[in-house]
């Protein structure tokens, strides 16, 4: 699967964890949920990758998708 499209990216708080979520679409256009919580990482040569969180929106639990709500009911 190929990812063609990240449509949206939300931060969620819970509790003391950071929660990345991306919307994503593949070649056919299907969405998915990619859920991290990696915010930085050193590389195999050494360097540090860092994750950029200024297009992350912080998630308005009353006003979001049914499909993102149903994920995060999961993930509780």
């Amino acid at each position: 699967m190929r990812i063609s499209e990240t449509t949206n990216k939300y931060l969620l708080r819970k509790g003391n964890k950071e929660l990345f979520i991306e919307e994503v679409k593949n070649e056919k256009g299907e969405r998915f949920f990619s859920v991290t919580m990696i915010r930085r990482s050193k590389t195999a040569n050494g360097d540090e990758w860092t994750l950029d969180e200024s297009g992350y929106k912080t998630i308005d639990r009353n006003n979001i998708d049914a499909d993102l709500k149903k994920l995060l009911q999961s993930l509780e």
